[in-house]
């Protein structure tokens, strides 16, 4: 925690946005530190200007106060979740402990056909100077960032003998495999052929643009979710195999760390994969009006959401991609 008194040289609110630096440095991600290292420094400027915090023991006190804060300049509560977030893990304190607004999939704006956005040779998917990216992100589907990563050591083959794209220090830093459906295996090597180990799939300047491509990951998504439903409503034993192949996924590769270090496996709970997933409230309104879903296969959902978009809940995957258009 903070020092109390001031360092030499250095004004109060640079001595404490300093003190968060070996916090931002253990994050593996490097897009997560670059967010942290932005939300943190909002706080400590909140924390000096409305409140004349001189250490972090003061400014924890305020950390209500700043959703108050935030809460009255009209930030939008997905927002307010992100700084929060950053601020509470800094500072060792349960989110569910602060008052904050409750964020609804239909306020969601990000990588909506309908928010407005003007269209631009920078930002148009279908101007020819991309096409090399978008082509491959719609048959793949990873993040941005993991698309600049990617090198020719990059396409594998995952436990249960399905191609594969091996994504490095992805959200959260964490390590991942997103499949590759079998249709699209023969185009995806294409990008691989005659690559060195550590050489780059695409170079710098093909990713230098504003092209939408969380959008272009949600229609893969959705794309895989209907491939898998098929599968499951025709084929006998494919959903039996599908579970399996489920189930030994998150047995491999998913884990937690505990305070004391120690990395444990965590529980899988065969809810995941069993039964119908009902869209409520605002998000049924909006798959309505969207004319999409509003009732999931559990199963299909899952296979989604563990092997293509590696983010393990079914919530996540219809809020976030399934109910994006």
């Amino acid at each position: 925690m903070a020092k109390q008194n001031k360092v030499r040289g250095k004004s109060i609110t640079r001595q404490l946005r300093d003190e968060t630096e070996s916090f931002i440095a253990e994050l593996k991600s490097s897009v997560t530190q670059k967010n942290y290292r932005k939300w943190l420094t909002a706080f400590i400027k909140y924390c000096r200007e409305q409140h004349n915090c001189k250490t972090h023991a003061e400014c924890m006190k305020h950390i209500q106060d700043y959703s108050d804060y935030l809460q009255e300049k009209e930030h939008k509560a997905a927002t307010i979740h992100n700084y929060l977030a950053a601020v509470c893990s800094f500072y060792d304190v349960p989110m569910n402990t602060i008052t904050k607004p409750i964020r609804y999939t239909a306020e969601y704006t990000k990588s909506r056909s309908d928010n407005g956005k003007k269209i631009r040779a920078d930002n148009n998917p279908d101007n020819p100077r991309y096409a090399r990216t978008v082509e491959f992100q719609k048959v793949v589907g990873i993040r941005v960032s993991e698309l600049a990563k990617l090198e020719g050591r990059d396409l594998r083959i995952d436990e249960s003998g399905h191609m594969c794209i091996f994504v490095k220090d992805g959200k959260g830093g964490k390590d991942s495999l997103q499949r590759i459906l079998p249709e699209d295996q023969e185009f995806v090597k294409s990008y691989f052929e005659g690559l060195g180990e550590k050489e780059k799939v695409f170079k710098p300047i093909e990713l230098s643009n504003s092209v939408d491509y969380h959008n272009i990951r949600a229609m893969q998504a959705k794309k895989c979710y209907e491939y898998y439903l098929d599968r499951i409503n025709t084929e006998e034993g494919y959903a039996e195999n599908l579970a399996d192949e489920i189930r030994l996924r998150w047995k491999l590769y998913r884990t937690e760390k505990l305070p004391d270090g120690t990395i444990v496996h965590k529980p899988f709970d065969e809810k995941l994969i069993s039964g119908t997933y009902k869209t409520k409230g605002k998000c049924r309104k909006l798959a309505i009006e969207k004319n999409l879903h509003v009732t999931y296969n559990k199963l299909a959902l899952a296979a989604v959401s563990v092997f293509h978009l590696a983010h393990w809940r079914n919530n996540v995957t219809v809020q976030s991609y399934l109910l994006s258009r």
